[in-house]
């Protein structure tokens, strides 16, 4: 039975009759769970159900993580939620997915569900009265971004302005902000707002604005012309902009107005654009930067120099992130990255078996299932391992889940070609290619190994001269077996010679080095052949 307390903690309606009280809550509670935009997984949905049942039947007091856990996940009484934080990881989903629905609604209901933070029973809660007021804030704000639980005040945030335009285009430039600010979010880089006016983001938020992005669109005789413009608020400085042509046969590059946003998106927030590359180096020169966001940073200034001196220091520091932050996801995928690169590279004695890489990127990808990056992590290390098919099937789940957008696009499509769908795979760095000027430099070694395959050597050296990735021995590599298959000797022994300067035992440990990412045997042949005419014999 329910107490007459359990009642009014849970009726914020005065004077409802408890029937319809209880009929209001369950109609609400089917409207969520059947709405497109209430996003929760199975298992979240499960959590939801449960709870909302057992408050309305007065239980709340007994509402917890291993009440939870017993009833959903079957796990036993001795339940330990230190060990086993599956239920705080489902709980943080489902309150994400509950504000993304709120956010999305388009405000046609005045009651809702809450979890706060920290519990496990929900709050039903009557919000007509404060209805116009926060929908009016709360759109203004970037939905994914503001609300993930890893936010801080250190988090650098961009704020995109509505772009210019002439009368009659408003909602064209609407579309090209929201367009943009979803693009951006998919990288992960920076939280991003939107808003005419930034005094109207909260004070916690509005102290991590960092960048501010203007733009307009305007109409020219031959098509349209969008420009845009990124500000860094510290300095004053304007960091970057750029002018792109919509549609028109007179322009370099030209495409359509969607992949202009993705393009732009691509130039300031992946993982090699404008930002990343300015705050990595920003902490680089300043050693008393703390905290999360800063720690990876420091992953990320190791990604984009290739010092191999700073991969240690790098490898502490997510370690201990990860041990004081547990729920960051992308901790958990700079940890599983960088565990990658010193074991498909060999750069250091010490051990980071793939098996743990694999580790850190399913548990991060098991507090971020959408997260693009996180799951071509998981992939890449797969494919490393040898377990081809588990590489494609991760490749494929991002591409169901980014099916339109650029954001690692070629990045999916590198490790689909070399997981052996080499065909779609090519396909898709095309496709990048051709639609993102700002494409990321895994690009170029696809395109080296499929000219190598090819056969056209000529092709397969400029890529390798253009590959500017972290490559540690790569680019080397690379560059000395095309000289050796082309027949340039004198060129391809100065080639093996800057290899070897670089990765002195690769005679002992080549082979096994380039059958971590190159799984085609042809293709592995092919490599050795070419390194064996540059004079470098592998063992």
């Amino acid at each position: 039975m329910r107490t007459q307390d359990g009642i009014n903690r849970l009726s914020l309606v005065e004077g409802q009759p408890i029937a319809s009280f209880e009929f209001t809550v369950r109609e609400h509670f089917e409207r969520v769970l059947h709405s497109p935009h209430f996003d929760a997984s199975a298992r979240s949905r499960e959590i939801f159900r449960f709870i909302v049942n057992e408050a309305l039947s007065g239980h709340t007091e007994n509402l917890s993580q291993t009440a939870i856990a017993v009833a959903v996940f079957n796990r036993g009484s001795n339940f330990d939620p230190i060990l086993d934080p599956i239920v705080r990881v489902q709980m943080g989903r489902l309150r994400r997915s509950l504000e993304r629905y709120y956010l999305l609604d388009n405000g046609t209901d005045s009651f809702r569900i809450e979890i706060p933070k920290g519990a496990y029973a929900p709050s039903f809660v009557n919000t007509s009265a404060q209805l116009t007021a926060d929908k009016e804030l709360l759109t203004e704000v970037a939905i994914e971004n503001i609300l993930r639980d890893d936010v801080t005040p250190e988090w650098p945030m961009m704020v995109i302005h509505p772009f210019d335009t002439h009368a009659g285009a408003e909602e064209a430039a609407a579309h090209l902000k929201d367009q943009l600010a979803m693009e951006l979010h998919r990288y992960g880089g920076v939280h991003v707002a939107r808003g005419r006016d930034m005094e109207r983001v909260d004070s916690k938020q509005r102290g991590s604005v960092r960048f501010e992005l203007r733009g307009a669109m305007r109409t020219m005789a031959d098509g349209n012309l969008i420009g845009a413009r990124l500000v860094d608020r510290i300095t004053g400085e304007e960091v970057w902009s750029d002018e792109y042509h919509v549609n028109s046969k007179a322009s370099r590059w030209s495409r359509t107005v969607d992949d202009v946003v993705r393009a732009i998106a691509a130039r300031i927030g992946a993982e090699q654009g404008v930002v990343m590359r300015l705050l990595a180096r920003e902490r680089c020169a300043r050693l008393d930067m703390t905290g999360p966001f800063s720690t990876l940073l420091r992953c990320n200034h190791f990604f984009l120099s290739s010092q191999v001196a700073e991969l240690m220091p790098a490898m502490r520091a997510i370690e201990h992130l990860t041990a004081v932050e547990p729920e960051l996801s992308a901790a958990w995928f700079y940890r599983a990255r960088l565990h990658i690169l010193n074991y498909s590279c060999e750069l250091s004695n010490v051990q980071t078996p793939i098996e743990k890489a694999i580790g850190y990127a399913y548990q991060g990808v098991a507090l971020d299932p959408t997260s693009i990056r996180g799951r071509c992590v998981l992939a890449e290390a797969l494919l490393i391992k040898g377990e081809v098919e588990a590489a494609r099937d991760e490749v494929d789940q991002v591409l169901r889940l980014n099916p339109d957008s650029l954001a690692y696009r070629e990045l999916a499509g590198w490790l689909l070609a070399l997981a052996g769908d080499w065909e779609r795979g090519m396909g898709l760095i095309r496709d990048a290619v051709e639609r993102n000027p700002f494409y990321l430099p895994c690009v170029k070694h696809a395109l080296w190994a499929d000219y190598l395959l090819r056969g056209e050597f000529d092709k397969a050296y400029v890529a390798a001269l253009e590959f500017c990735g972290p490559t540690f021995f790569w680019r080397e590599l690379m560059s000395a077996a095309c000289l050796g298959l082309l027949g340039r000797k004198s060129e391809a022994k100065a080639g093996v010679a800057e290899l070897l300067q670089v990765k002195p035992d690769f005679v002992q440990r080549g082979r096994t080095l380039i059958g971590y990412y190159i799984k085609s045997a042809e293709l592995h042949e092919r490599i050795v052949e070419g390194l064996r005419k540059a004079g470098l014999i592998l063992s």
